[in-house]
């Protein structure tokens, strides 16, 4: 079984792109029968420092987690295993930086595995609020459920301790309950009997920055054509929106190879599919040594493509941090240095004014500065006044 994955991206109008996503490698066909075929992404919490940082520190942890899967680990069990890793992994580094639960980012992977090209399966796992959606025969449905603190007011409606319109306006409704990065994981969504899969379906993985813009019915107009296409056509029609804040946005489609998909593919049509080039991620490489992408080149004739017309895109990871999210980490000695200074020269003024105060108030060595303030009124008695003497007239 051959699986086709596709993806695409767009920073939206963040001031930062902090989406990150990967693939297994497709060509380690000993891997995926026992393991299945990986996909993964990551939303680094906006609100949060280096949530760039989170995001691909995640996919890393977790690809490189997985790959150490055994035949006798189970599927399910190697997933929750990732995911647990990934987690450590986004703590160690808010650790480095002097962080407290200070950064953070949602997780949805799936694993696809095939136990004869007429019996697939999904299994899948998440933490945080990116979708996993399973689209077949035209129809779309969510599989995972996101973490929110809407879920804890929709059951407070559901008691009857809250009504339904305090519940949507409430100012937290989107705040995620469970996020990679938290000291513990409260809630992972995962399925541990596997979920079949026809030939023709196919799965799409999105950060919220897709499903949020758009909604199940623009999501469903666009998935038309060769589903390596579907992630290109859904952030464009997510961009063509032009929503003022409009969050990053990252869709993955994975499909596996039919009758439908070879007869719908670029190759053997006149429409050649865009899909971005992107460079697998060898096991074990660190994050920082970014890997160049290779040379692009034309779609080479049909002839010579028929046993690989795709190459599985697997995302290159990202260049190391950007200088505009270092620079707070270079002013915090400024400032310091800054307070120390004007504290040095608040404790000279006030030794050398007290100094002063000592000297004027030494009655032996200053003159006293004259009184300002008004003199007693003085009231003599009759003793003390003496008149005149009168004198004799000459």
């Amino acid at each position: 079984m051959r699986f086709l994955p596709g993806n695409a991206q767009h920073i939206g109008a963040r001031h930062s792109q902090q989406d990150s996503f990967g693939f297994a490698d497709p060509e380690d066909r000993e891997f995926i029968e026992h393991s299945g075929f990986l996909a993964i992404v990551c939303d680094g919490m906006g609100g949060m420092e280096y949530g760039d940082a989170a995001s691909r520190t995640a996919v890393r942890a977790f690809l490189d987690a997985y790959q150490r899967k055994t035949p006798e680990e189970t599927i399910p069990d190697a997933l929750v295993r990732s995911v647990h890793e990934a987690n450590d992994q986004v703590l160690t580094l808010a650790a480095s930086l002097g962080l407290v639960e200070g950064i953070g980012t949602t997780l949805v992977a799936i694993a696809l595995h095939a136990v004869d090209p007429a019996n697939t399966s999904l299994y899948f796992v998440s933490v945080g609020d990116s979708g996993l959606f399973h689209i077949s025969n035209g129809e779309m449905r969510a599989i995972n459920r996101p973490h929110v603190f809407a879920n804890v007011l929709d059951a407070a409606v559901a008691r009857g301790t809250m009504s339904h319109e305090d519940a949507m306006n409430h100012p937290e409704r989107e705040s995620l309950t469970s996020y990679i990065g938290a000291q513990r994981l409260e809630e992972i969504d995962r399925n541990v009997d596997p979920l079949p899969l026809g030939e023709d379906d196919v799965i799409l993985l999105a950060s919220d920055g897709l499903f949020k813009t758009l909604d199940a019915e623009e999501m469903r107009a666009s998935c038309t054509g060769h589903p390596q296409k579907w992630p290109e056509a859904l952030v464009e029609r997510t961009i063509a929106k032009k929503r003022e804040y409009q969050d990053n946005v990252t869709v993955l489609s994975v499909a596996m190879e039919s009758a439908q998909t070879l007869a719908q593919s670029p190759t053997r049509a006149e429409e050649t599919l865009a899909v971005p080039r992107t460079v697998r991620i060898p096991a074990g490489q660190p994050l920082s040594q970014p890997l160049s992408q290779p040379p692009s080149q034309p779609p080479p004739p049909a002839a010579q493509t028929e046993a690989s017309a795709w190459t599985p895109p697997v995302q290159a990871p990202p260049s190391p941090l950007p200088a505009a999210q270092k620079r707070p980490r270079i002013l915090v000695p400024l400032i310091v240095i800054v307070l120390l200074i004007l504290a040095g020269a608040g404790w000279w003024y006030m030794r050398q004014h007290r100094g002063l105060q000592q000297e004027v108030t030494d009655p032996g060595t200053a003159v006293q500065a004259p009184h300002r303030d008004r003199l007693p009124e003085f009231h003599p008695d009759g003793k003390d006044v003496q008149a005149p003497p009168l004198k004799e007239p000459k």
